[in-house]
């Protein structure tokens, strides 16, 4: 695999491509990159005949072990891959460790091993067990074995310790890998940990030095799913601002989970190349519809469209406490909503207008969002299917978006209309 920078702009962001992929060459792909996300090897909910109705273009698909792991005895027996076995040979795959979608318990680690927590409980996995496990799917890039399950809130014992554990594994995974006929030339992602510890950060950084790796994931910053959507920029800058200092530039640098839009652009702007498309699954699977601006601003057109105002999850908690909720539906909705809406809400039984005004995705070309909201309360399949393929898509626009923005110089004006957008929200002054 190849990583070329082809412009860096004025904030550090980053315009690049991925090439030189073995099983196919001709493969060539633009940073910064949206991994799709799978489960079980199949984007969620969506049939490979769906995903060709979302996007024809070339993708790398991200595959998480703990999705795959009770089934790569089978995979191995067939013997040409998780590509392949999945029906899935022309798309690039990726094998990351956990699922970025999904929380992962924190703690459950031992001193050789971590866990993951499959349909069938918890298994211990070592990097022995692992890289024979990566060579029964023969990915086309994988991630090195991590333990990365620390937050902000993390001792500086367990920070240490999970740097200590990463470094190893690491080390362990690049001899196997040097070792193994399967995997030799297949391009490897290690893992800089450390949680919020700039110095254990920095430490890492330097044990890794000499591994020849393909590239870099900055992990340890969250335990994945709804905890990536909860954070603060401000306790994340310095720590990312150190660590990406001290990584080499021509290498590619991976963030996963499903982050807010808002930092992602931010995490942009910072040099980060490589993201996953957990977030706009995450939405879907809570019956949400994404509605943020994903396209440059055209001049200084306000936003124009009637939208229910959204509260922050911190306003909501503390409503909650304070025994002042006014609205009902709030009890349970501790999660920040601002980027989408909320399809099961009573609000769009009569609604006939699409879920995003001239969105040209397959919803919203033949469906209204009354006809979502039926689908979201009664619980039918086709549900989440709809919500998926416009969700996919409307990311996968804020994705090309980036590109432009970043070649314009623009991806600040991005930022600013994310920012009012939600600013807009939060105080219910979306103009009618």
């Amino acid at each position: 695999m190849k990583f070329t920078v082809s412009l860096v702009a004025k904030s550090s962001a980053r315009l690049g491509s991925l090439s030189e992929f073995t099983r196919i060459p001709e493969a060539v792909l633009e940073t910064p990159l949206l991994f799709l996300h799978t489960r079980g090897a199949a984007v969620p909910h969506l049939s490979y005949d769906l995903m060709q109705m979302v996007s024809t273009e070339n993708h790398i698909l991200q595959m998480p072990l703990v999705t795959l792991v009770d089934h790569t005895k089978n995979v191995k027996a067939f013997g040409k891959g998780i590509a392949e076995f999945a029906g899935l040979k022309e798309y690039l795959n990726y094998v990351s460790v956990q699922d970025s979608g999904t929380t992962t318990p924190e703690g459950y680690h031992e001193k050789n091993s971590i866990s993951l927590w499959t349909r069938g409980g918890r298994k211990l996995i070592d990097p022995q067990t692992y890289i024979t496990c990566i060579e029964a799917l023969k990915p086309d890039m994988f991630q090195a074995i991590v333990d990365g399950d620390t937050t902000s809130n993390s001792s500086v014992k367990r920070v240490r310790r999970s740097v200590d554990d990463t470094v190893k594994f690491a080390g362990i995974c690049a001899d196997l890998k040097e070792k193994s006929e399967v995997l030799k030339d297949t391009p490897m992602l290690a893992c800089i940990t450390g949680g919020y510890n700039i110095k254990e950060r920095l430490r890492c950084i330097t044990e890794l030095k000499g591994l020849g790796v393909a590239g870099y994931v900055l992990e340890g910053f969250h335990t994945n799913g709804e905890s990536a959507t909860n954070l603060s920029w401000e306790d994340l800058e310095p720590v990312l601002t150190e660590t990406l200092g001290s990584l080499p530039d021509n290498l590619p640098r991976a963030f996963h989970g499903p982050v807010t839009p808002i930092i992602l652009l931010k995490l942009v702007s910072k040099g980060i190349d490589i993201f996953d498309a957990t977030f706009p699954w995450l939405v879907a699977e809570r019956a949400g519809a994404l509605i943020f601006p994903n396209t440059l601003p055209k001049g200084k057109a306000p936003i124009t469209e009637t939208l229910p105002s959204v509260k922050s999850p911190a306003l909501i908690a503390q409503n909650e406490r304070d025994g002042s909720l006014g609205n009902e539906n709030n009890k349970d909705e501790l999660v920040d909503r601002v980027f989408e809406i909320n399809l099961k809400d009573k609000l769009y039984f009569n609604d006939t207008r699409p879920l995003v005004e001239d969105c040209s995705c397959y919803c919203c070309r033949k469906y209204s969002r009354s006809y979502v909201h039926h689908l979201s309360a009664t619980s039918e399949l086709q549900g989440p299917i709809l919500l998926m393929m416009h969700n996919l898509h409307h990311y996968i626009n804020f994705f090309r978006s980036i590109h432009l923005a970043i070649r314009e110089d623009q991806l600040q004006a991005l930022h600013s209309t994310l920012e009012q957008f939600v600013t807009s929200r939060r105080s219910g002054k979306l103009d009618d």
